[in-house]
């Protein structure tokens, strides 16, 4: 399937305004352990849940404007997931000012400069329109260093999250979320956060990416 330039172009726009909100989740966690709580206390919840109250204070102003209850969803069991890491998963020596340097970064990089030229480094030809995804995350898993996760374990759990229902991937994304992370493997929480939104309308598609990313890095691994 060939992506036209204006569907590649959406869907970049999207993963920038994701990857934005994990990045304030991020820096949240990091600097403000009440919020931490508030936002870890949602995990599994659904939004009418006494449990995530707490959390309509802290996301409402992230949230894209008109959004859908579905949509809002994805938002808060991203920054749960992100909120239930462990607490060196967040860096605290890490100066808060170096993040906000990397989204100028970032910003400049996708802005036109003041003359209304293009921007200063130019986007590399042939952009893709995903980062990584989910699938590629639980294969990188089994080929990391140090503690791997088992492929029978990644298997099965790749197979159950894409037979899911929209309510069934929310409610079983962390059991699979926390065995990742026990192996060091980094997860894209924007990516991650675009295919939740995206679960409601084209779940088959999404399942499919994360299986042909999934078995395209055991197909690798086997060659090595």
């Amino acid at each position: 399937m060939t992506f036209h330039a204006p569907e590649v172009s959406k869907r970049q726009n999207n993963r920038a305004t994701y990857a934005a909100f994990t990045t304030h989740i991020e820096r949240l966690c990091r600097t403000d352990p009440g919020a931490r709580a508030a936002l870890r206390a949602g995990l599994r919840r659904d939004l009418d849940h006494l449990r995530t109250r707490p959390m309509h204070r802290l996301l409402t102003p992230r949230l894209p404007d008109g959004c859908d209850d579905t949509t809002a969803q994805a938002h808060y069991t991203v920054a749960s997931l992100i909120a239930a890491q462990p607490r060196h998963a967040f860096a605290p020596d890490q100066k808060d000012d170096e993040d906000t340097a990397d989204e100028h970064a970032t910003a400049e990089n996708q802005a036109p400069n003041e003359e209304g030229g293009p921007a200063k480094e130019a986007a590399p030809p042939g952009p893709t329109p995903y980062g990584t995804s989910f699938g590629a995350a639980l294969g990188n898993a089994v080929t990391a260093k140090g503690k791997p996760m088992r492929m029978s374990a990644a298997e099965s759990r790749i197979n159950l999250l894409t037979r899911q229902s929209l309510r069934g991937i929310h409610l079983h994304l962390p059991a699979a979320v926390n065995q990742v992370r026990t192996t060091g493997i980094v997860i894209d929480w924007g990516q991650l956060l675009a295919d939740l939104v995206d679960w409601q309308y084209q779940p088959g598609r999404v399942s499919r990416r994360w299986l042909q990313d999934f078995y395209r890095i055991m197909a690798g691994a086997d060659q090595d």
